[in-house]
């Protein structure tokens, strides 16, 4: 009878196994939000020393406290049912490979931790310290389970290349960053345990008086600094080096780019923390937020630690890659509407969206607007990508002629029918008037004017003229690209300013070198469809040395926000060398011109792009006194 209820459970559990360990994953990362927006609304002892009762009742008083502190129980309790199912299957039943039983004993043991923990504390009411080592040991259970979630979900490792010499480096890179990471994030528990987060007010020394911290609560403080700071570096690093030697490994990219993501997120949530007076909700989003993010990390390292899936690709593959139509389906949305959604080239908004948003928080930070920011820059982000999809709509209906010719344009929605070009156009023309009435109604009037100048100078300047009639058409019609910055300078102050335009320059003379890297790639495509671009029109070697001449340019312009006190030392330190590599990278593209060089160009101005202007919003956080916490 036992043998058969054991067969019996294995046969109900083992489908459901991997969305079990999913769903236990989500519980804990709940579970540490609830603890968090305890701790920041101090309600950690809102049940007093009861426990697991709440001030000696099962269900507790209408009291604030006391209803926070007793829902986290609950949950935690949930939590915990689930918790005991997740390692108890794992052990019974999915011992093999043997990650998966190593993962469960690991989140057993962490969950036990943190329920004696949590116990603890509220028995012998002791102070924020042992807080934080709770705080600490939620995120090494978090860790845990995401592993066995993630171990579960994959397919057998029969599937998974070998880990290369070059991969082994990596791995030990990854973990140095994951134990840093989480020593920092430890060391950010401390400054909340030790009521430290204003024990160093000034950046990048501790105090106006000194340089280096002098009391006990400043070292913790400025250790913190420390730790998050190389932590940052040691995650940069890691990212730059997946890039180089396993950037194929789309499993791998995929994590990497979820969690430059939510870190970049952090950014511009401890923006608005600052600038909103750190409420309690936007101190919880940011333990939230956190704990996201040490989550991918988690992730993207057991990949790493797993290796590839599918054999690396050379450089030509790659390119071919490249070439491949750009209208790939963009979800399991209907037929219908990823076909409109492919008219609007949504991976290219972000790039967009991008300096549009910096422009905005920098202009906050000089200027902050009447109205709440947060909501006025959702709604400038949502103007700004209707403008740019119809514009993208028109484009692709004017220009289906010369999309019919090339190779990577060819299979776009309105050149194969699947979208008549009437129907485009009016697509492209409703989403266009939607954006300016819609900027209009709910940002103001500069903006939207901004905007949809922009939408009428990329159509009629650049696609009906420029575009077909001169080698110079990417030069001049690169303003259209540099308005967004414009667009959320005036949404904040309602006005252009010199920071706006050189925002603005920045892009302008950015474009060039971008757009002139990918026509080096495909110009043979450009050629087939008469269309004027440097490589076809002056040749290899002219559009190389056009290229190195506007880096160049190119990196003069980036130091004039800080040479006219509109970005500070931070900013510039990050923007000389983020030029200094283009220029590099330009100079290697003269000297030996080859289509792999071209290609890494192009990709790498992309990079540059959203790190420059990351950047800046990073200095005007330092600029208000951020701590990087």
């Amino acid at each position: 009878m036992i043998l058969v209820a054991v067969r019996a459970l294995r046969g109900l559990i083992g489908p459901r196994y991997s969305t079990i360990t999913l769903a236990a994953a989500v519980c804990v990362w709940l579970l540490i939000v609830l603890g968090g927006i305890v701790r920041v609304t101090g309600s950690g002892t809102g049940c007093g020393r009861s426990w697991p009762v709440c001030n000696g009742r099962w269900l507790p008083a209408l009291e604030y406290h006391a209803l926070i502190e007793w829902n986290h129980r609950l949950v935690g309790f949930l939590v915990g049912w689930l918790m005991l199912a997740t390692v108890l299957s794992t052990v019974l039943f999915f011992r093999r490979p043997r990650r998966l039983l190593y993962a469960a004993l690991l989140a057993g043991v962490t969950y036990v931790g943190q329920a004696l923990l949590g116990a603890i504390t509220v028995w012998l009411e002791l102070d924020h310290k042992w807080v934080a080592a709770h705080m600490g040991n939620s995120m090494l259970l978090l860790a845990a389970i995401i592993l066995l979630a993630v171990f579960a979900r994959l397919a057998p490792a029969a599937s998974a290349q070998p880990v290369t010499a070059g991969s082994g480096w990596l791995w030990w890179l990854a973990l140095g960053t994951v134990g840093w990471t989480y020593l920092a994030m430890f060391s950010g528990s401390a400054v909340i345990g030790y009521d430290a987060e204003l024990a160093c007010p000034s950046w990048p020394q501790c105090s106006p008086e000194s340089w280096l911290p002098q009391t006990w609560p400043q070292f913790v403080s400025f250790g913190h600094r420390i730790a998050v700071g190389f932590s940052d570096v040691l995650m940069l690093a890691l990212g730059v080096t997946i890039w180089r030697t396993r950037r194929h490994d789309r499993r791998l990219l995929l994590a990497t780019h979820v969690l430059g993501t939510l870190y970049v997120s952090q950014v511009f949530l401890g923006a608005f923390t600052i600038w909103w007076g750190a409420p309690a909700f936007l101190r919880g989003a940011h333990l939230a937020l956190a704990a996201l993010t040490w989550g991918a990390l988690v992730v993207m390292t057991a990949f790493i630690r797993l290796g590839p899936t599918v054999p690396a690709t050379s450089s030509a593959q790659n390119l071919a890659r490249a070439d491949a139509p750009d209208d790939r389906p963009v979800s399991h949305l209907p037929a219908r509407v990823q076909v409109y959604l492919s008219l609007i080239k949504p991976r290219i908004i972000p790039l967009l969206l991008i300096p549009t948003v910096a422009s905005m928080l920098i202009a906050a930070s000089q200027q902050m607007p009447e109205r709440p920011l947060l909501p006025l820059i959702l709604l400038t982000m949502l103007g700004g990508t209707l403008a740019t999809g119809g514009a993208h709509a028109i484009n692709q209906c004017l220009d289906r002629d010369l999309d019919a010719r090339m190779r990577r344009t060819r299979t776009r929605a309105v050149v194969t029918g699947r979208v008549s070009p009437r129907s485009a156009l009016i697509f492209g023309v409703s989403l266009s008037g939607m954006a300016f009435f819609q900027l209009w109604a709910t940002v103001n009037l500069a903006a939207a004017a901004l905007a949809i100048s922009g939408n009428l100078f990329y159509v009629f300047v650049y696609t009906l003229w420029l575009k077909r009639t001169t080698v110079q058409n990417i030069v001049i019609g690169g303003a259209a690209g540099a308005v967004p910055p414009l667009v959320g300078w005036a949404a904040v102050t309602g006005n252009v300013g010199l920071p706006a335009v050189l925002f603005f320059a920045i892009i302008f003379f950015w474009t060039p070198a971008h757009f002139w890297a990918l026509a080096l790639v495909r110009q043979e495509e450009y050629r087939a469809a008469g269309v004027p671009m440097m490589p076809v029109v002056r040749g290899e070697a002219a559009t190389r040395r056009s290229i190195l001449r506007y880096a160049v340019v190119l990196l003069v312009v980036t130091v004039l926000p800080f040479a006219t006190r509109s970005l500070g030392l931070f900013y510039v330190v990050v923007a000389l060398a983020l030029g200094i590599v283009f220029v590099i990278r330009a100079s290697e593209l003269v000297r030996k011109g080859t289509t792999a060089r071209a290609w890494n160009l192009f990709m790498y101005s992309n990079t540059y792009l959203a790190l420059l202007y990351l950047s800046m919003v990073i200095d005007r956080l330092l600029a208000l006194g951020w701590l990087g916490i």
